[in-house]
């Protein structure tokens, strides 16, 4: 039977220093890193991909301590213009990433490439000895994931996802709260991230359609599955410490008929162990809710949501027979449990973007490489999300229900 903790100890029960560690499900051995990198020495890194996200995360990188963004690359010289205005001063820019691994000055690389990309240019960097910060989703296809787990596994090198909200104050909160049994079973989680938007970027020239909007084609692109919901699947992954047995879903281009491949709506339904099921949509007609999950427990929920900025609130179950275990745990009378009223996750200062957690999620990649230690969004993470996504798309692609194969397990 799990113990009563007070209201406070319920609403802060873990720490950045504590609460990461637990990864669930197979994980890789720390790596022994072949470039040592001393603590109190910079790290050199170097972006791949320097679009949207890419230039994001150039900014991020470089205003955290003890990283230094030095080089970056990118095809389209504004974007390149846009990485190298946000990264070191005196940064090289390249427009051949192979050219920019034979700089024996970098460290590591980020991949912040279109995610058709992302497996050749992780697996080149590990060839060229670099550490690797691979923006999600890892792979495109299951193959290419699994070829990426081995790659890993033979080398020397910190590999890292970026799957941020494994480092983010709030989801860490949330995974104590949840593994350590205080809102009782989880048996439904359901997640949006709702827009009310295109999802397109303006194109100048109609030659570079493909290459700005490659989120629109499935040579390139997962959709609204790969871009949005992986990171809400790699939480319910890390949470459960587990990946989902089952995938079945719908989605069309049912409003946004602009020629798109991708789908501009999607719902999924994942089935994981014990019968947890776990619901994922995305919209793009209505941003209602926004980013926001909610997790069903037989003695209380959890809701996080986006839109007063980054918070969480737990709503105990007003049951007969679960209310005394709810209430030494939150501290809240039994009038406050019947009335519905939410006890909020307290993490200080809720993040209105990801700038907190992205920027931790760099943090936690450099004190990995100097560390010689694993990263909480490891290899086999950003497999099993990888293998997650797929299932989901070959579900709604195809009509049908996709069921974990013994061959995805590596």
């Amino acid at each position: 039977m799990k113990k009563n903790i007070s209201r406070r100890g319920f609403i802060g029960a873990s720490s950045l220093a504590t609460a990461g560690v637990a990864m669930g499900f197979n994980s890789l051995p720390f790596p022994s890193v072949g470039n040592i990198i001393g603590a109190n020495d910079n790290i050199n890194i170097g972006v791949i991909g320097t679009g949207g996200r890419g230039s994001w995360a150039v900014k991020v990188a470089q205003g955290v301590p003890g990283i230094n963004v030095t080089a970056c690359c990118d095809i389209l010289p504004k974007n390149l213009e846009r990485g190298l205005s946000q990264a070191a001063e005196g940064a090289k820019g390249y427009k051949d990433y192979k050219k920019m691994l034979e700089n024996k000055d970098l460290d590591a690389i980020v991949v912040a490439t279109p995610l058709y990309l992302h497996s050749e240019m992780a697996l080149d960097a590990i060839d060229a000895g670099k550490h690797v910060y691979c923006e999600k989703t890892m792979a495109f296809t299951i193959d290419q994931s699994k070829q990426l787990v081995e790659k890993v596994k033979n080398s020397k090198v910190v590999f890292q996802v970026g799957y941020q909200q494994r480092v983010n104050p709030l989801f860490l909160k949330i995974n104590d709260i949840i593994s350590g049994g205080y809102i009782g079973d989880v048996k439904h989680i359901q997640s949006t991230w709702n827009r009310n938007g295109d999802w397109r970027k303006p194109v100048s020239d109609p030659a570079l359609e493909r290459h700005i909007n490659w989120r629109m084609y499935l040579e390139y692109s997962g959709g609204l599955m790969a871009e949005l919901s992986s990171h809400q699947i790699d939480v319910v992954n890390w949470l459960l410490g587990t990946h989902p047995l089952v995938a079945s879903g719908l989605g069309g281009v049912d409003f946004w008929k602009d020629g798109r491949e991708t789908y501009d709506n999607i719902s999924a339904v994942f089935e994981y162990p014990d019968g947890v099921k776990s619901q994922f949509t995305c919209l793009t007609t209505n941003a209602h809710e926004g980013f926001s999950m909610k997790f069903y427990g037989t003695k209380a929920s959890i809701v996080v949501n986006r839109e007063q900025g980054q918070q969480g609130f737990i709503y105990p179950e007003p049951v007969q027979g679960a209310n005394s275990d709810v209430d030494g745990v939150s501290g809240a009378t039994k009038e406050l449990m019947e009335s519905g009223e939410a006890i909020p996750i307290l993490v200080g200062d809720p993040s209105k973007d990801d700038s907190v957690p992205t920027g931790n999620a760099f943090e936690h990649f450099a004190e990995c490489i100097k560390e010689s230690k694993q990263p909480n969004a490891d290899v086999m993470s950003g497999h099993y999300g990888s293998v997650a996504v797929a299932m989901g798309n070959m579900a709604m692609r195809n009509r049908t229900t996709e069921m974990w194969k013994e061959e995805y397990t590596v």
